[in-house]
């Protein structure tokens, strides 16, 4: 009875490992499509980063310009707001990496600011417009155009030069953000496709864990079974 038993234990250890050597063969195959979307979204990832840099970029001169003015006496802290940055966060889950293969495919999720160094990856990204849980880039004062301490040298024409060069750099921030929503949707779009891709993997690397768990239990229970 006992080699009957045997039998049919490595029978099943010999169904598994062939199980085994298809899901193995079968996981390069779905890292390859992967790669593939990862290298599509990159670029755009890329414009996304370009984009919001510039718009940053727009606010910092604009911080500096309204610090200059207010070093003049233009200006007043009454009615001043601070200048946040845009940013563009990247959501990941735990299946998303090349290298996870335990529970809890789509726990385990985080969010990071993107930037050049992490472009393609995550699960989707979100745009955050003046975004107050970052650090302010820094205070643009109110009323710019208008002289409030004359004991500094301003005069009415620098104090609206300043507004003017403020007015100007604002004006160039929203045809720039209008161009975030698609490139975020083309983005997005990909990279949900390629979770499909992501959500296999994991399931070929968990089953893979399994029938070698699977294995290693069995060939236990026959050295336990030849003891007897």
């Amino acid at each position: 009875m006992s080699e009957k038993l045997i039998k049919k234990l490595n029978d099943r250890i010999s169904s598994n490992e062939t199980a085994i050597g298809g899901i193995e063969e079968e996981i390069p195959k779905q890292d390859e499509t992967i790669n593939e979307f990862t290298q599509i979204v990159i670029p755009i990832d890329n414009e996304v980063v370009s984009i919001t840099s510039q718009i940053n970029g727009l606010k910092n001169q604009i911080v500096v310009l309204s610090q200059q003015a207010y070093s003049v006496g233009c200006g007043t802290t009454s009615g001043a707001t601070t200048i946040y940055p845009d940013t563009v966060q990247t959501y990941s889950e735990n299946m998303t990496s090349s290298s996870y293969d335990g529970a809890d495919p789509f726990g385990g999720q985080s969010n990071t600011l993107l930037t050049s160094s992490n472009v393609g990856v995550g699960t989707f990204l979100v745009y955050n417009q003046d975004d107050s849980s970052q650090s302010g880039i820094g205070t643009l004062y109110a009323s710019i155009s208008s002289c409030n301490n004359s004991l500094l040298g301003c005069n009415s024409t620098i104090c609206t030069g300043y507004a003017s060069s403020i007015a100007a750099l604002e004006s160039q921030i929203p045809p720039l953000r209008a161009q975030l929503p698609n490139k975020i949707s083309d983005s997005n779009a990909i990279k949900t496709e390629r979770r499909y891709s992501q959500t296999e993997r994991y399931g070929q690397k968990n089953g893979l864990a399994t029938l070698n768990e699977r294995n290693s239990d069995m060939n236990s229970v026959i050295e336990v079974i030849n003891r007897q």
